[in-house]
């Protein structure tokens, strides 16, 4: 007999076995698993968020005409857009005018020039904005008549191309700077006197002394007048004549005409002593003596090397001290003045060989050594001769070594030159072989001597 056969489930009906009509049973649902969650709910979240952004993206984005601009047209248009919508049309001009102006240049240097691989300004962000914020400000300060804001902002954009090592635009601000300066009546003309220093700088740092001597003797009148002094007790009269002493010597190196250079060092003399800068003074007058020299004006030479050397003294510089004595030393060569010739050149040794400075040691001792040669005085020479030579040996320097080792062998020979042809004209055997064994050993030269003083 058959078994019976299990109910068949079909969509939650169950049929019965003892009849053939399905029985609708209930269902009961099982709680969900913990572990694997109704695959429903997961897929309709991330669903949900991709249809979301999906309208976020396809709603138009609202932008206003000047961020418009931003996204079609260049930094510098845009800038300039932004300062004349502010109102401020002397810095849109401005700023214009030197992007203009370098183009120009660029232009005008020819396809070959190295300027053509410069950053244009209009490329530079960064000093656009600074160029903005700050002639923004000049331009507030001047619809309001305040001048000293103005000129304050114009210098601090002046000093801040100058510490990047933009010269171009800081020459061109310190120069507003000036014209600032000139409007302003409520100061006692102080920031025209700063003004013409800048200036004069930045005309020194191009080479152009002439408008660099005009713009710093400007500052030095006004310094002069009104006796300035700086939060630290410094006195601009002074600042400016260090100015002028640098410039004034700086102007003396490109003259080739002696007496031009004599004219601007005895300016640079007098700029040195009127600011009380005694090592200014003294440098001054070192080259004011050499050139004095040059032109043949010995009496002129010594007074400013004179001069020089006790300025050395009163400061304890015993290198200057020295150049000083080599100085002198010369000048009384040139009047014929031996003994003062001897007298500073062996100065000038002995300060050399304390300061350790070999070189000089070496020079100093080679000028007296040729002294006492030319006067005849070959063993005198042969002794300040070994003593360069000597000192070479130790400097590591093999021109001076070989020029010094020569002068000794030439000054030795000539005081052995008496003796031995003394020798050679007697003929005698007993001296003849003494001086075969001065000529085998070559070191005591007392030998000659001692065959001298027999005959």
């Amino acid at each position: 007999m058959a078994s019976t056969l299990p109910g068949i489930h079909l969509n939650g009906a169950r049929f019965s076995t003892k009849l053939n009509n399905p029985v609708m049973t209930e269902r009961i649902p099982s709680p969900p698993s913990k572990c694997n969650p109704a695959p429903s709910k997961v897929l309709r979240r991330p669903r949900e968020q991709r249809t979301r952004s999906q309208q976020k993206q396809a709603q138009p984005v609202e932008l206003s005409k000047l961020e418009t601009q931003r996204y079609r047209n260049s930094y510098f248009h845009t800038l300039c857009l932004e300062v004349l919508k502010g109102g401020f049309h002397r810095a849109f001009a401005e700023v214009f005018a030197l992007v203009k102006d370098q183009q120009i240049n660029i232009d005008a240097a020819g396809a070959n020039s190295l300027v053509q691989d410069r950053t244009l300004l209009a490329d530079q962000h960064a000093k656009l904005d600074r160029m903005k914020q700050h002639l923004t400000e000049a331009e507030l300060g001047l619809r309001i008549g305040d001048m000293h804001k103005v000129y304050s902002s114009r210098l601090k954009l002046a000093n801040h191309f100058l510490e990047i090592g933009d010269l171009w635009l800081s020459d061109h601000f310190f120069q507003s700077c000036l014209d600032s300066a000139l409007t302003i009546t409520d100061d006692d003309k102080r920031v025209v006197g700063e003004a013409h220093c800048n200036l004069g700088l930045a005309c020194e740092r191009r080479k152009q002394f002439d408008e660099a001597a005009a713009h710093f003797e400007e500052f030095y009148a006004l310094a002069k007048e009104k006796q300035w002094r700086t939060e630290d007790d410094v006195s601009l009269h002074s600042e400016a004549c260090e100015h002028l002493r640098r410039l004034y010597t700086a102007i003396a190196d490109t003259q080739r005409n002696t007496d031009q250079e004599i004219q601007c060092l005895i300016k640079t003399c007098e700029m040195a002593k009127e600011s009380n800068n005694r090592r200014g003074e003294g440098e001054s007058s070192y080259r004011l003596g050499q050139a004095y020299e040059r032109a043949g004006d010995s009496e002129m030479a010594l007074q400013y090397l004179t001069r020089y050397m006790d300025l050395c003294r009163g400061y304890k510089d015993h290198e200057g001290l020295g150049k000083a004595c080599e100085a002198i030393a010369k000048c009384y060569e040139r009047q014929g003045k031996l003994d003062e010739v001897v007298h500073y050149l062996q100065m000038f040794g002995e300060l050399a060989e304390k300061t350790g400075q070999q070189k000089a040691h070496c020079r100093a001792y080679s000028c007296l050594g040729s002294i006492h040669n030319s006067l005849g005085q070959y063993p005198e020479a042969s002794q300040f001769f070994g003593k360069a030579y000597t000192t070479a040996r130790g400097s590591n320097d093999p021109g001076t070594t070989d020029a010094t080792r020569v002068l000794y062998g030439i000054a030795t020979a000539h005081s052995s030159l008496g003796p031995y042809a003394h020798v050679v004209e007697d003929q005698d055997w007993s001296a003849m072989g003494k001086l075969m064994e001065w000529k085998d050993i070559r070191t005591d030269l007392g030998v000659l001597e001692d065959v001298t003083e027999g005959d």
